[in-house]
């Protein structure tokens, strides 16, 4: 089970990263400008966020299984059709398709591992998860860079195509029953450490093949299609703001819409029987909190590497390779750590590592801004590691906050609202750390002076650095023992509450 959901989040975590390096050659053989050519990068974030959320919810409906392995299926047509596009608007159709495939990977895969491990088990198994996502985001420029240059762009979407077709085919042998508890290989899998689990209705696997408690409840399409157009237009006026000018008529048109749609949704939630966010869900102290911090976590971390390419080969007057190179050593320092600090998690609870993790990711941002006109190197390299040890200490233990925190029926939509905290957080942090260049004296990052970035990006990473211990303090916050709802997770309720409050989870 955790290698089919790994396959699924290390494919969607290389889709959204192998294009990159390749958008100038798209540019070129197209004929487009930049700003024309940069919505190769943005439908793929734009679609995968406003899709989430119903995935997730159809998978609590329909089994997170079926929606799981089809996504595999959505990708592959969307990675094929983007490798044969012969228009800027076909590849941009093609890559919203590639996002609606990786949404339904990204929005189950979470919900799947945590079902299919105990509680004392769950921080590791989400701790691999993310290894792999870390890996698809690291290795995605290399490998895509690679290949576009000897086999031209294209060749960038065809290698998605035999990764999908083999996790398909695996997740169809192993996952197609409903929900994660569907394989007998996961029924066997019972908590040694909570014995009591076996006897209690609530806490067993289903069979093979039976509905989960919310497929009986109708599915709330009214708000699932007033979600994805509202909160596009939010993202489109946000992260377009800096080019287009926050005072446009299109931003201004746009943030209306986006309010609008969004008033809407609310009100169709209201009415739902079977809203697409349940409310209860939302007040669970644990899981609000967790994806508060995760928001604030990738925003951070994403304002930093949006402008650091800009300080390393300006400010810096690093090669692309040379600046590539020290690039990776956050993301490295992450996949390490993920693993470990889920392994952590699951003995000391998910509290003190979380907050560990978010404290040396706002001390290695501050770092970073303070190293001065001509820093040494190996300060340089110290300070992108403490990022990453950080980020690497925090995501595994949060995760399993969150998904521990949910019930079962559920787990689908919170592991959908995680993944859109992460990709609003993205996109929010590059939008953000482009507006602060520029109010700082930057300019456009391209066309600042050494003196001028400098300074901006010092300010821009104090700001990301603000964002990051503000995260330590609402990790921070405790979870009182009744809060936690019982049957969360994986319907063994106090072991959530101890694991969450900070205290030893059994086993």
């Amino acid at each position: 089970m955790l290698g089919v959901v790994a396959v699924g989040t290390w494919m969607s975590a290389l889709g959204s990263s192998l294009i990159n390096v390749a958008v100038p050659l798209v540019r070129r053989d197209l004929g487009v400008d930049i700003g024309a050519a940069s919505w190769v990068l943005a439908a793929y974030s734009l679609s995968v966020s406003a899709l989430l959320l119903p995935f997730g919810r159809l998978g609590d409906r329909h089994g997170k299984g079926r929606v799981y392995a089809a996504g595999f299926g959505v990708f592959g047509v969307g990675s094929a059709l983007s490798a044969l596009a012969p228009t800027l608007a076909s590849l941009v159709a093609a890559r919203a398709l590639q996002g609606a495939g990786a949404a339904m990977l990204m929005a189950n895969g979470p919900a799947l591992t945590t079902a299919a491990f105990p509680p004392a088990q769950r921080g590791r198994a989400l701790g691999l998860q993310a290894t792999a996502t870390y890996l698809g985001l690291s290795l995605g420029p290399s490998i895509g860079g690679w290949l576009a240059q000897r086999a031209g762009w294209h060749a960038a979407f065809w290698i998605n195509l035999p990764i999908a077709v083999l996790g398909g085919l695996l997740a169809r042998s192993l996952v197609w029953g409903g929900s994660a508890g569907a394989t007998p290989g996961i029924a066997r899998g019972a908590d040694p450490a909570a014995p009591a689990a076996a006897t209690d209705p609530a806490s067993a696997p289903p069979a093979r093949g039976a509905p989960p408690a919310a497929r009986g409840r109708p599915f709330p399409w009214a708000s699932a299609l007033l979600f994805g157009p509202a909160i596009t237009a939010l993202l489109v006026a946000v992260t377009r703001g800096q080019r287009w000018g926050f005072q446009s008529p299109r931003v201004i048109g746009l943030l209306a819409l986006g309010a609008v749609l969004a008033a809407a949704f609310v009100r169709a939630e209201r009415r739902s029987p079977a809203p697409l966010i349940s409310s209860a869900l939302l007040l669970q102290p644990a899981l609000g909190r967790g994806l508060v911090a995760a928001f604030l976590q990738y925003a951070a971390v994403y304002m930093m590497l949006f402008l650091l390419p800009f300080y390393l080969q300006g400010r810096l007057a690093m090669s692309a390779a040379d600046a590539g190179l020290v690039m990776t050593v956050q993301p490295a320092v992450m996949a390490v750590l993920t693993a470990t600090s889920g392994w952590l998690s699951d003995r000391i609870g998910t509290r003190a590592p979380a907050v560990a993790g978010m404290a040396a990711l706002a001390l290695g941002l501050a770092s970073l801004a303070m190293l001065g006109p001509r820093p040494e190197r190996a300060s340089l390299l110290a300070a992108l590691a403490l990022v990453g040890v950080g980020s690497g200490l925090f995501t595994s233990p949060n995760n399993s906050r969150i998904m521990g925190a949910a019930p079962r029926d559920q787990q689908g939509t919170a592991a959908g609202l995680l993944a859109e905290a992460r990709n609003v957080g993205m996109l929010c942090g590059v939008a953000v750390s482009g507006a602060m260049f520029a109010a700082l004296g930057g300019g456009q990052p391209s066309e600042a002076g050494s003196g001028a970035l400098g300074a901006a990006f010092q300010g821009t990473m104090l700001a990301a650095s603000a964002l990051a211990a503000l995260g330590a303090g609402v990790s921070a916050a405790r979870t009182t023992p009744g809060s936690a709802r019982p049957g969360a997770g994986s319907g063994r309720g106090s072991a959530v509450v101890r694991g969450e409050a900070g205290g030893p989870v059994p086993g």
